[in-house]
């Protein structure tokens, strides 16, 4: 991957990371995918929290 869209995607990952902290916050909930491909409704302090354990284990990476 190029350096420049390595800087792309770390700040698309950013922009979604700062809306989803927002939506938890307001107590709302996001739609994602399952692993089927299906929407699936889940709370958005579910994916902050699950985002946050990824940040942590790729820094410890």
């Amino acid at each position: 991957m190029s350096k420049d869209m390595e800087m792309a995607l770390a700040c698309l990952q950013e922009a979604v990371d700062e809306e989803l902290e927002r939506k938890a916050k307001l107590g709302y909930k996001a739609v994602v995918s399952d692993k089927s491909g299906k929407p699936k409704i889940v709370s958005a302090a579910t994916l902050v929290r699950q985002r946050n354990a990824e940040k942590k284990d790729f820094a410890v990476l």
